[in-house]
């Protein structure tokens, strides 16, 4: 699930529940107290627990998920007929069975999406409500701290050649940074930059919700060209109102020698001339794009908010295969070798044939989007997720799980990774039915050990106004420096190691 947290999405579920078998003359008695299952899927399992509890006068159901610090979320009233119960706010069908006293049922589309799990629940004792954790790893040394003045969600890009560090804010200004935290020049787009910018030759490119895509001279700032990239979509709605679309980010650019490839938000993925920005071609999908393309020989490979993965030609944006995940493909996509690797809004993390479009394989992540783009090194695939609150090691060839590293909290952004250490930013977000926190966390990249952290505390007003914050940009690692960027908009240098 998403950082709008399990919470308002059982909110919004509606009541119209069957199930199977007959019982014989249940009561709401028979089911007071604790049940407890461990459903299992993709060769992983998680604990789910119900609480039936009589609350002023009214049978009432509860529902746990400790691997994700959800606690006693209300999934309504319940109601009882022939052993068959449900709830009133909660789609989720449950029979009882007398002679195994067990209540058997699907996980419920607004816990588990897509995927029809079965469940069976066998009485348990009372679930303690989790404690927060308390984070003690050191904390890493600051060489140096630069404020943007503005929130930044966009990743960071760094020119290996000048050293120059790119920051995009929602202020919609541009900084090129130097390695000492100078700010040498500032482009101003006029509205929130989402997109992680790209260094492409001797320029760097952003697109922000102004609609436009930007050229500039990545020495000076000075604009080369612009184009119009998105044909009037509707703004996004923050995620702290109804019926957000969770969409915090954009998609930034990939290039050929002769073309650069940009996913919008009006449902486009679009082709432009290197040189100048002009329009070559353009791509229709059936809703935003906002997870960046990739490259393959003279394929390139775009995934939208509809779920679908599509193969396309460079040269004119015909169609070579499909694939449909689904849910929503909101982060950027990864190719490696014969693989495209995209994660989806079903909890998986998808491995495609990039050449055929072929399934390959999938790795579940319970309860948790995957909206943090995935990063290949040596054979192993590095992401963060959402409600699951870690960064995980998959094995790129068949998809199995090396290790997960827990973090304070919702890992979206993408991960940067060398050859020692993982890095990865954490959002904190509240309320909410389990703690998440905001923090940069240095991992150890053979085993998932956390090496440091360096724990970011709200305000009492970021608090008060249910506001993010940690650091929700990508980070960068360059010669075993860690540079990262916060929702406060302070830009740092870190020693990696």
């Amino acid at each position: 699930m998403g950082g709008s947290g399990f919470s308002a999405r059982i909110a919004c579920a509606a009541l119209f529940l069957t199930a199977g078998a007959q019982a014989e003359s249940l009561t709401f008695a028979d089911l007071e107290g604790w049940w407890s299952a461990q459903p299992q899927y993709a060769n992983d399992s998680a604990q789910v627990v119900l609480h039936f509890a009589n609350e002023e006068g009214k049978p009432t159901m509860r529902v746990s998920l400790p691997s994700i610090g959800v606690h006693e979320v209300s999934a309504g009233t319940v109601q009882i007929s022939d052993g068959k119960v449900s709830t009133s706010s909660l789609e989720f069908p449950l029979t009882y069975d007398a002679s195994s006293k067990t209540l058997t049922g699907t996980l419920p589309e607004a816990i588990v999406p897509v995927h029809k799990i079965p469940v069976s629940f066998t009485r348990s004792s009372e679930l303690a409500k989790p404690k927060p954790r308390s984070w003690n790893q050191p904390k890493p040394a600051v060489k140096w701290r630069t404020d943007v003045r503005s929130p930044v969600w966009a990743g960071l890009e760094r020119d290996k050649e000048t050293g120059l560090i790119f920051v995009g804010t929602d202020s919609g200004a541009f900084h090129a940074i130097d390695a000492t935290g100078q700010k040498k020049w500032t482009f101003e787009t006029g509205e929130p930059i989402k997109a992680r910018p790209a260094v492409i030759g001797d320029s760097v490119f952003v697109q922000s919700d102004s609609g436009f895509a930007y050229r500039l001279d990545k020495r000076s700032g000075r604009e080369r060209w612009r184009t119009k990239i998105d044909a009037g979509s509707p703004k996004r709605i923050p995620v702290n109102q109804p019926k957000t679309r969770w969409d915090r980010f954009g998609s930034s650019f990939v290039a050929d020698a002769q073309q650069v490839y940009v996913g919008s938000r009006d449902n486009h993925l679009y082709a432009l001339d290197l040189e100048d920005g002009q329009e070559r071609w353009r791509v229709a999908t059936r809703d935003m794009i906002t997870a960046t393309p990739a490259l393959l020989g003279d394929a390139v490979l775009l995934a939208s908010f509809d779920g679908t993965v599509r193969s396309v030609a460079a040269r004119d944006g015909k169609e070579r295969w499909s694939y449909d995940a689904r849910l929503p493909i909101s982060g950027d996509l990864a190719v490696a070798g014969n693989q495209v690797l995209a994660g989806s809004r079903t909890y998986d993390l998808i491995s495609l044939d990039a050449r055929t479009g072929k399934e390959l394989w999938k790795s579940y992540y319970w309860f948790s989007w995957i909206e943090s783009p995935p990063v290949v090194k040596e054979s192993v695939v590095y992401t963060g997720s959402s409600d699951a609150t870690g960064v995980f090691a998959i094995d790129l060839a068949d998809g199995t799980r090396r290790w997960k590293a827990e973090v304070p909290g919702y890992a979206w952004a993408r991960v940067a990774v060398d050859d020692r250490i993982v890095v990865a930013g954490t959002v904190g977000q509240g309320p909410h039915p389990g703690n998440r926190e905001g923090a940069l966390a240095g991992i150890e990249r053979a085993s998932g050990k956390m090496l440091w952290l360096l724990l970011e505390p709200p305000s009492e007003s970021t608090v008060a106004a249910k506001l993010d914050w940690g650091f929700a940009s990508s980070p960068i690692l360059a010669d075993g420096v860690v540079y990262a960027v916060d929702l406060n908009g302070s830009v740092y240098a870190i020693e990696a190691y």
